[in-house]
């Protein structure tokens, strides 16, 4: 029997509940108040064409550089109207520039002695076509709350209204390389560059306004006077690293310098020149005079080799450097990670930059505030967390911003380890058997004191000197030990082609958990490091750390479902979607699938067949079919937002079908975003729990903030959630609370984290997942550089397929 046909009803999303005013307290946000007065904003398409262009096609006429397009056409002089270019395709304007909004293509020609970067006689067409009238009215309709108002429209108002405020000159803001930059309490280092503050504005229709949302982008702006100089800083604690080990920079380190320097522009002997790149070889043997012989020379458009030393940063000119070293990056992101008032300081100070007032913005009647908006706050209570004391009773934990400690209790969920080995990739003079035994005799102290049932305390060991077979290698450590569940390996230093192999390896085609410590945290260890690695193996095998109390929230039967997409780079450029399905009526135990994607493709296909083994997989567990569906959502813009929707929900609802005709148990598909620029500040970060359901949210669609974590240090993230579908009947704030117990489940850490459980865990098995590849994961194009036949994912082995392996 076929299912039956999707409703065109569930197209439609959940309306944003009512405000119920019982906030806790106000926070301030990065958002501000927009005004639009214009009736109406134009688009139109652009075409400049070379009618003088070799050929007869029309592509290889079209000019395309941005420059030259908007250089061509603002000589074109259409109109006396303002109107703005992107340079691209578009050009946006407050009044029509026919005598119909929609009149015919507008046509005009161009000579191209009056554009300065034409060095070449001909003559240009520049056509404009009207595309899209947005009216005032429908937006405010729509933030008012109307839900008639198609997403698709207002989706390409903000478009345009973003690229009309991005336009905008803004003579307040220093233009670096053509971007605009604030040196407003900018960050000094002694690193080789300060960092400042790039604005962003983004419009977002809100609870009854437009706002505008500012996010302010830390960037690196070079503080030195010579390239020299930045070379000396850029590698000052690498070099002090290698003169530890009697060793010096080479050609291979001198790579990453290489796209910092390009493109900058220096003063060589009073001449401004650009610099193209690094030479591969040192001054002294170039035999080019002054500045350091064991540094590598600077060269310059017309193919010179300078010395760095005499390469000066031109004075009152700021640069940006593009590119921060790897071993410079934790200094860059610790100073740019500043402080809650030191952010909303900045972003305060950005808000009131752009909203002064603007001949450009004038135009489109569009007006800025220049106060950031505050709004109202629920913050929820911590849910309970149930820990083991002793051998068997339960007691509550305490927690405070989120965090509890598990010191001196136990697990509530132990698993059992019979028998393990350990793989030293590397010689024993790098790693003695003695340091070797201490790290296992402390990580097996760790994990039975965490009340884990390790049987085998002296697993045996296998050093690994030649990595060119790593099944053989890994085979032969599994070998060691009868039954072997888990195979610790130390790896020398962080390689992603070694770890990917030892990863494809053990999933694919042996079998058994691997658990990877790099060699210097087996020589440092500490008792967190070890507690994270217990814990992490605990929930591999079976195990799972704390009870969290969800029962109420949860209601019974409830399998609850996350899914996520990764576009990969090493497999070939393949997306990979992960599903992870709950297993257990408490939401503790996962099992995930993963499934290859075409290119860039971003909603699940096949996921009716994962959720009908899911099904399967839950009655098995639980004795009963799921009475109802949570399904977390992550990764999804909003174009993409009603196609995911409606082709994964149709899915779910097939399964079901299929699994028994008529079976439609109620779905909850909620939408989750990490990657906005949404921040909220209560004398500093606010703490765990806080909701913001009111103002700053979409005005029609049901949706919220949520901050479910403690941010160590800087702004805290919320996560933004949209509800999609919900036909449970569960009302809006239990919902709400639900999502904010489910983060306190993730079972590696004892906090919660910034999203449900389940979404990290579809989050790691997307990064899992992209190593379950047919071939040798070193030999991928990505690690040789060289084309090579695709790779395809394979599943995961069957010993592995029912467990947390992707933890």
């Amino acid at each position: 029997m076929e299912p039956p046909p999707f409703d065109k009803e569930l197209s439609k999303y959940p309306a944003q509940p009512p405000d119920s005013g019982a906030d806790d307290c106000q926070v301030q946000t990065n958002y501000s108040r927009v005004e639009i007065t214009a009736k109406h904003i134009y688009v139109y398409q652009v075409s400049i064409t070379n009618l003088d262009a070799p050929g007869d096609t029309q592509q290889s006429s079209q000019v395309t550089e941005p420059l030259v397009r908007s250089e061509v056409f603002k000589q074109a002089a259409i109109t006396k109207k303002y109107v703005y270019f992107d340079g691209k395709d578009y050009a946006y304007a407050a009044r029509s520039l026919h005598k119909y909004w929609d009149g015919e293509e507008l046509t005009t020609k161009v000579q191209s002695s009056s554009i300065p970067d034409l060095e070449i006689a001909c003559q240009l067409e520049v056509k404009i076509k009207a595309l899209r009238r947005y009216d005032t009215k429908e937006l405010e309709r729509y933030c008012a709350g109307d839900a008639s108002v198609p997403d698709g429209y207002i989706q390409g108002f903000m478009f345009a209204v973003d690229a009309i405020v991005r336009s905008c000159s803004t003579p307040q803001l220093e233009d670096v390389g053509g971007r605009r930059l604030s040196g407003h309490r900018a960050v000094c280092t002694p690193w080789g560059f300060d960092v400042w503050w790039e604005y962003r504005l983004t419009m977002r229709p809100g609870r009854g306004a437009l706002f505008a949302n500012i996010g302010a982008k830390s960037v690196p702006v070079i503080n030195v006077a010579n390239l020299g100089e930045l070379f000396r800083l850029f590698f000052k604690k690498k070099a002090a690293q290698l003169k530890r080990k009697n060793k010096s920079l080479e050609m291979r380190d001198w790579e990453a310098f290489a796209p910092v320097v390009r493109g900058l522009q220096v003063m060589v002997n009073g001449a401004l020149v650009t610099i193209t790149g690094l030479s591969t070889t040192a001054a002294g043997q170039m035999m080019v005079g002054m500045g350091d012989p064991l540094m590598p020379c600077a060269l310059t458009v017309d193919k010179q080799a300078v010395p760095l030393a005499l390469c000066e940063l031109p004075a009152g000119k700021r640069q940006v450097q593009a590119v921060v070293g790897a071993w410079q990056r934790d200094d860059f992101l610790r100073v740019s990670a500043v402080e809650p008032s030191h952010r909303q300081e900045v972003l305060a100070h950005g808000m009131r930059l752009l909203a002064q007032e603007s001949a450009d913005l004038a135009a489109f009647g569009i007006k800025i505030g220049a106060t950031l908006e505050r709004v109202g706050a629920r913050v929820f209570d911590a849910p309970r967390i149930m820990l083991r004391k002793g051998s068997e009773e339960e007691e509550r934990v305490a927690t405070q911003e989120g965090r509890w400690e598990i010191n001196g209790r136990r697990v509530v969920g132990p698993a059992q380890l019979r028998a393990w080995t350990v793989l030293v990739f590397g010689h024993e003079q790098g790693m003695p058997g003695p340091l070797l035994r201490t790290f296992v005799n402390q990580f097996v102290k760790v994990s039975v004191e965490l009340g884990i049932d390790v049987r085998e305390t002296g697993p045996p060991v296998k050093y690994a000197t030649a990595w060119n077979d790593i099944e053989r290698t890994v085979g032969e450590a599994v070998a060691l030990s009868k039954g072997c569940q888990l195979v610790l390996c130390v790896l020398p230093f962080n390689s992603v082609a070694l770890y990917g192999e030892i990863k494809r390896v053990a999933l694919t085609l042996i079998g058994v958990h691997t658990q990877c410590v790099q060699a210097a945290n087996v020589r440092a260890h500490s008792p967190k490091l070890l507690t994270s690695v217990a814990l992490k193996m605990n929930v591999k095998l079976g195990g799972f750390t704390a009870s969290v109390d969800v029962g109420a929230l949860l209601g019974p039967a409830t399998m609850v479902v996350s899914a996520d997409v990764n576009h990969t780079t090493e497999a070939g450029g393949m997306s990979v979607a992960a599903v992870v399905t709950s297993t257990d009526a408490h939401g503790r135990r996962y099992a995930g699938t993963v499934l290859q994607h075409p290119q860039r493709m971003e909603y699940v296909e096949n996921l009716d067949a994962v959720i009908r083994q899911a099904l399967r997989l839950f009655h098995r567990g639980t004795g009963s079919k799921p009475q109802r569906i949570l399904y977390y959502r992550d990764g999804v813009n909003d174009s993409q937002m009603q196609d995911v929707k409606q082709l994964e929900l149709a899915a779910i609802y097939r399964a079901c079908h299929l699994v028994e005709p008529g079976y439609r148990p109620p779905v909850t598909l909620v939408l989750v975003r990490k990657r906005h620029h949404a921040r909220f500040l209560a004398h500093g970060n606010p703490p765990p729990g806080t909701c913001v359901a009111g103002g700053v949210v979409s005005p029609c669609v049901f949706s919220f903030y949520l901050l479910a974590h403690r941010s160590p240090f800087g702004v805290s993230r919320p996560a933004y959630y949209l509800v999609l579908h919900d036909d449970s009947g569960q009302n809006a704030e239990d919902l709400r609370r639900l999502t904010y117990a489910l983060s306190f489940a993730y079972p590696i850490v004892t906090r919660s984290v910034t999203m449900p459980a389940s979404l990290y865990y579809a989050h790691r098995l997307t990064g899992k997942g992209r190593l379950q590849v047919s071939r040798a994961f070193n030999t991928l194009p990505h690690f040789t550089k060289t084309p090579g036949e695709q790779a395809h994912l394979v599943p995961v082995h069957g010993a592995l397929r029912d467990s947390m392996y992707f933890m």
